[in-house]
């Protein structure tokens, strides 16, 4: 039988109903985020959670629902927010050790939006050092665990968000994705997250790393919760449309052919099926560019945005300084081949949409690898581990295009596994309706790790 994730619309019902409220809900939750980070290994879901905020935030909503007056779908949800937004109250560390220093003063215009709705802003959540590497190391906050089985990886860069509806504690929480990092936590942790269109989702308050890369969006529990808080963190009135009765499904050989068999295999049993789905046989010449170019694109942007920091010395895990560094010995040139490879890139996917409505892949190359014991206290810089992660994630960033991962199914070990659907430019809606179309023919697993305060 398939486990089933609780929505946002399962808190408005019990509010409704009067079988709990937000302060009891934000009560349950909190107790569960100090019993987390007891456990062995500490699951260190969060950077910062300011329980007396939680309980105010609460305090507000119960009113609301007491009053027959809720804001919206969303009044008395807890949301978790990743440690790359602007939280009032809250320091903006982005998993640093020398960012933060004061609190913020102004919420980022996503999480205005939120708390605007009701939401109860539930904590900052960790994240990789600076979003640098789609892992939950971090050797500053503690290694984020992932809730199928601590002892390997969450992925990132927003692990703690993966991590934080993966195992129940909110239904929808916050990311940041420069080359993977919403995708590949909700695929590890084995649930819902889109990167929009570039652009569609604001950033204001969100200190960018890379600038023509960077996307905020939402992870979830379900594709309904994310097209709830998409369409609040957009400010646009959402409903999925209806796909068509013969949905074209373009399959790429070359570019799946760098997934790990077993990956390969539940995606693409996923993929078949889809009610309607026809599968499209694709050409993109210049996939296999996506990752290299990706890679020198997001490093050196990232080092240009550091740079104060790289040159003052600011305290760094070797493993970003490493990048770092690199990075810095790029010279223009090269850098200006990557950007004329990219698009390349572009022009292909550009092409491939005459033919198919969506593009699938499996959202990363591996599930969730497990923790190298060497990693927690310094960082790691792991080559091979970082390409199985991004190498079908990077290309939607390149091109802007909207990209989803939804939950397909699971390997021997348990462990989740994501399917991507990518959509052409604005139709970030297309993408969520096939993932929930994959949402509903796929069996969901109930985490280890598992603590919903409903």
């Amino acid at each position: 039988m398939s486990f089933r994730f609780p929505t946002a619309a399962d808190f408005q019902d019990a509010y409704r109903k009067e079988t709990t409220d937000p302060l009891l809900v934000a009560e349950r939750a909190l107790q569960a985020a100090r019993r987390l980070d007891h456990m062995e290994p500490a699951m260190r879901t969060f950077i910062a959670l300011d329980e007396a905020d939680v309980r105010r935030q609460a305090e507000a909503s119960a009113k609301r629902w007491r009053a027959r007056e809720p804001l919206s779908p969303l009044d008395g949800v807890p949301v978790a927010v990743k440690d790359e937004y602007d939280v009032v109250g809250y320091p903006t560390t982005c998993g640093t050790k020398f960012l933060g220093k004061t609190p913020a003063t102004v919420d980022a215009l996503a999480v205005a939006r939120l708390r605007g709705a009701g939401a109860i802003i539930f904590g900052k959540t960790n994240m990789h050092e600076l979003g640098m590497q789609p892992s939950g190391v971090n050797p500053w906050h503690g290694t984020a665990r992932n809730p199928y089985d601590p002892a390997r990886d969450t992925g990132g860069s927003s692990s703690g968000s993966g991590a934080c509806v993966g195992m129940g504690l909110t239904p929808i929480a916050l990311g940041n994705d420069g080359g993977g990092s919403i995708r590949v936590p909700a695929s590890h942790n084995g649930v819902v997250g889109i990167k929009g269109t570039f652009g569609r989702v604001p950033t204001e308050g969100v200190p960018l790393l890379c600038w023509s890369l960077e996307h905020s969006g939402p992870l979830g529990g379900s594709v309904a919760d994310v097209v709830t808080a998409f369409g609040v963190i957009t400010g646009e009135a959402l409903a999925l449309p209806e796909l068509p009765k013969t949905l074209r499904i373009g399959m790429c050989d070359r570019w799946w052919g760098w997934a790990d068999g077993e990956v390969a295999a539940i995606a693409r049993a996923a993929v078949e099926r889809i009610v309607g789905g026809q599968l499209v046989d694709i050409e993109l010449p210049h996939i296999e560019l996506s990752l290299p170019v990706g890679a020198a694109t997001f490093t050196v942007e990232g080092a240009a945005a550091m740079d104060a920091a790289i040159e003052a010395g600011e305290p760094m895990s070797p493993s970003t300084r490493i990048a770092f560094e690199m990075a810095r010995g790029m010279g223009a040139v090269a850098y200006v081949k990557a950007q004329r490879a990219r698009a390349l890139i572009v022009r292909d996917f550009e092409r491939a949409w005459d033919d198919v409505d969506v593009i699938v892949t499996p959202t990363t190359a591996i599930t969730a690898p497990p923790y190298p014991d060497d990693a927690h206290a310094h960082g790691e810089l792991d080559e091979n581990k970082i390409n199985k992660s991004v190498t079908f994630t990077f290309a939607s960033n390149l091109t802007g295009m909207p990209a989803a991962s939804v939950p397909c199914g699971y390997d021997a070990h348990g462990m989740p596994v994501g399917l991507q659907v990518i959509a052409p430019w604005g139709e970030d809606l297309r993408a969520l309706a096939v993932a929930a179309a994959v949402e509903h023919v796929t069996h969901r697993h109930k985490p280890k790790i598992w603590c919903s305060p409903l």
